[in-house]
């Protein structure tokens, strides 16, 4: 009697240990290729989530994305995946919020800035409106400015000269300030970029950031670029979990990965990126990459093609939230400008 109600202690108190030290799996899904400097950072962020959690959480990395890049939500949606991110500009429709540091002339080189200021303001006028079935967001960032650069020796400075050029554009906001501007595009995914400049397709590139130059190998190509404080436009991101993986998780191991991501984690990806585009310029200019100046006609016709995009986009949010949107970008770029480092 005694043999037996000893063994049956002995298997509750294994049965409770393995429960106390389950293993939780969980793939994230990155769209970048392995050498892209945002993976150290993931992986970094996955170190410390397991020991937040005492290794009862662990973040494991496809070695290829589940999906092309527009697909990414669906299918951590579908629980093709547990966790990702998304360009905001595919999900722009459902979520017009995600796009507020996405708007033009909000980036002034701090990408850090950039990136925390999106999860903050965002969780303030957006988090609790806004939502995308099926999935739980935790963070959000930015990747660097973009720039418009010519590929020929002569510069660009002056709208004319723009015009004449056969301009290759960032799908989205960017192509469309230009068409608003009344330049005819092409418009097409950024990895297309090198191909183009190197049959002599076009003439000059605008939305790539230094490092997309370099790593994308359009830097042969690439002669000079605009001098644009604030940019134009700089590329934002959401990343999120599986609403059922997430629901799965414990309370503390919730609140352990909220506490590692949001602001935490946009600003790792941001000060990465600042990294990251300050050696892509060291490369640029050691090529005999120039800075030119834009002439007034030309920033003039920009300003009024972006304010156009911009006041839709606070119309949009404005409308389908209840919310001041002219005073949340204003209260962006604010934000961004307080928080960027000279």
């Amino acid at each position: 009697m005694k043999r037996t109600t000893l063994a049956a202690a002995m298997l509750a108190c294994t049965a409770l240990s393995s429960s106390a030290y389950a293993k939780t799996e969980l793939s994230f899904n990155i769209f970048f290729p392995p050498t892209h400097f945002s993976w150290p950072v993931f992986k970094a962020w996955a170190s410390d989530i397991a020991n937040a959690t005492n290794g009862e959480v662990e973040i494991k990395f496809p070695s290829q994305s589940v999906a092309p890049p527009p697909g990414i939500l669906e299918a951590v949606r579908n629980g093709v995946a547990d966790g990702g991110f998304v360009f905001n500009g595919f999900i722009e429709k459902a979520a017009p919020g995600t796009m507020v540091s996405q708007m033009p002339w909000i980036s002034t080189g701090d990408t850090r800035a950039v990136s925390m200021a999106l999860w903050n303001v965002y969780e303030k006028h957006f988090a609790k409106a806004e939502k995308l079935p099926g999935v739980q967001l935790v963070s959000m960032f930015n990747l660097g400015p973009t720039y418009l650069c010519s590929v020929t020796e002569k510069p660009i400075t002056t709208l004319d000269e723009l015009k004449s050029r056969r301009v290759w554009a960032l799908p989205g906001t960017i192509a469309d300030i230009l068409k608003g501007a009344g330049l005819s595009i092409v418009s097409s995914p950024a990895v297309q970029v090198q191909e183009l400049a190197s049959r002599n397709t076009i003439d000059a590139h605008f939305g790539l950031t230094y490092e997309t130059v370099v790593s994308f190998g359009v830097a042969p190509y690439t002669k000079s670029c605009l001098e644009m404080k604030p940019a134009m436009q700089s590329a934002s991101f959401s990343i999120f979990f599986n609403q059922r993986s997430w629901s799965k998780l414990t309370q503390p191991q919730r609140d352990a990965i909220a506490r590692l991501s949001g602001a935490s984690l946009a600003e790792r990806l941001g000060a990465a990126t600042n990294e990251a585009d300050a050696g892509a310029l060291k490369t640029l200019t050691a090529q005999g990459l120039t800075f030119a100046k834009p002439s007034p006609d030309l920033m003039d016709a920009l300003k009024a093609s972006a304010g156009k995009i911009a006041e839709e986009w606070e119309k949009t949010v404005s409308k389908k939230y209840g919310v001041d949107g002219a005073a949340i970008l204003k209260e962006m770029r604010e934000t961004v400008a307080a928080g960027s480092k000279s």
